[in-house]
């Protein structure tokens, strides 16, 4: 049975995800995601207990948009991803993780018999779905072909399955409904890269021009399309394949200052900034009055370490938007990198300023004050933070920071845990729980952190490395 305070939080979440779809969707997207709220709210250990309720929101719409092809223009209703981030003034980042985090909660996909639209539905071929596996059979009783690839799938034999789907040809009027079948197995066995190719592919086989799915039978000399499957890819997280289609959308149209900008963007999160930064320099050369170009331009150059133009085109950016807490904050975090601590703390607090009820620029302050010894200051900057949200992932680690700072390492290794259990893939909470142990004096504790931080990527030897150089009190 769930306490009274996590009654008022589902109550909350779901008048939050009503509002957007009153306002932006329609009923059954509204239905979908009170259902939705209400199933994670059965669970037994319920999710939105721990964090911001914007987050949770956000991320309900999101897992549910992305098995119905809400982001694609094609289909209706369309709302594009930052458009609910926006709304409940989220970042992105953070919400396609959590509804990375929801559809693997309850296996969500496309054609899901729970939580698909009834217009996606409709163009589902003459499929079924079984009840406990969960896997698309057919609906026609003599239909032995694919009873025998589904019996093959059910006793464990997934290569016969599959060997078995590859003797339908191209040519062959089954081969759409083969694919769909081949790509329910690799969703099923995990291979979740497959299955999207495979329903792509089987979308297109069965109907064609009636489904527009982004890189298929694409007019590659129109930079309209082009640039809108390079949104699509952009929405879903895969840069390279955005890469692709802004590329070829440059080719035809170079100056469109738009591509440009999302180019950027796509190139920066594959941390490709000197790329990033010579693509956003051309879309201002075309349009210098555009804040998100200065601004991002700033981000880019903080990546590079170039400080002073960072904080040129910062306030380039400030002075077109200056009301834009985001600008402000993204220079307090140039000025904290470069130890600039008075500065931050003044760009910092400018953004709280502007955004009083937005827990980050909060959390810069924190940083801003542990980073310069003032950990009095710190403290009551995270009493300000606890009263936005004590359950931001964010806000707990500059707890954990904070307490590791006054030496409280059992309390910071709290903290550390609170984090994981949001979290528990993120490689850097386990090397500072790690790094807690290491301070504290514990060997063991220390090296089984370190072991997991590993497992989950090894790439973060060389933060360990350093970690372990700059105090001597951790155990090598």
């Amino acid at each position: 049975m769930k306490d009274e305070k996590t009654k008022i939080k589902q109550e909350q979440l779901i008048q939050m995800v009503s509002s957007f779809c009153d306002e932006k969707l329609d009923d059954e997207y509204k239905l979908l995601s009170i259902r939705l709220v209400e199933k994670m709210g059965r669970k037994h250990d319920v999710p939105f207990k721990r964090g911001k309720l914007e987050i949770w929101a956000s991320a309900v719409i999101y897992a549910l948009g992305q098995i119905n092809f809400l982001f694609d223009k094609d289909f209706e209703p369309y709302v594009a991803p930052d458009e609910i981030c926006d709304y409940f003034e989220t970042k992105k980042s953070t919400v396609s993780y959590k509804a990375k985090k929801i559809r693997e909660m309850f296996s969500l996909n496309h054609f899901d018999k729970e939580f698909s639209t009834a217009d996606l539905m409709t163009i589902t071929p003459s499929l079924g779905i079984d009840e406990d596996s969960g896997f698309i059979i057919p609906t026609l009783d003599d239909d032995k072909f694919y009873d025998e690839v589904y019996n093959l799938f059910e006793d464990g034999k997934i290569d016969e399955a599959l060997s078995k789907l590859d003797t339908v040809s191209d040519d062959n009027p089954e081969y759409g409904r083969a694919l769909f079948y081949k790509a329910m197995i690799s969703s099923a066995t995990g291979d979740d890269e497959s299955a999207q190719d495979l329903f792509t592919q089987a979308l297109n086989a069965e109907f064609g021009d009636e489904l527009d799915v982004p890189d298929v039978d694409i007019d590659h000399g129109d930079s309209d399309e082009l640039f809108s499957a390079g949104i699509f890819w952009y929405n879903m997280d895969d840069f390279e394949e955005a890469i692709k289609f802004f590329d070829a959308s440059l080719k035809l149209k170079p100056d469109d200052t738009e591509t440009l900008y999302y180019m950027s963007l796509s190139l920066a999160n594959l941390d490709k900034f000197k790329k990033a930064l010579k693509v956003i320099d051309k879309a201002i050369k075309i349009d210098s009055n555009d804040g998100r170009f200065w601004n991002d331009r700033g981000n880019f150059l903080t990546r590079l370490n170039h400080i002073d133009k960072a904080e040129k085109s910062f306030n380039k950016a400030l002075k077109l938007n200056p009301s834009d807490s985001i600008i402000w904050a993204n220079k307090g975090f140039l000025y904290l990198e470069n130890e600039k601590y008075d500065k931050s703390f003044e760009c910092y607090q400018k953004a709280c300023e502007l955004s009083p009820d937005n827990i980050h620029p909060i959390i810069g302050k924190i940083n801003v004050c542990i980073a310069c010894g003032d950990l009095n200051m710190a403290q009551k900057c995270l009493d300000e933070a606890s009263k936005i949200d004590c359950g931001d992932v964010e806000y707990l680690s500059s707890a954990a920071q904070l307490a590791m700072n006054k030496k409280d390492f059992e309390k910071s290794i709290e903290y550390w845990n609170k984090c994981i259990e949001i979290d528990d893939e993120n490689p850097m909470f386990w090397v500072y729980k790690a790094f807690n142990y290491g301070l504290w004096g514990k060997e063991d504790k220390f090296e089984e952190c370190l072991d997991k931080a590993l497992e989950i990527d090894p790439g973060v030897m060389y933060i360990i490395e350093e970690l372990i150089g700059e105090d001597n009190a951790i155990p090598e």
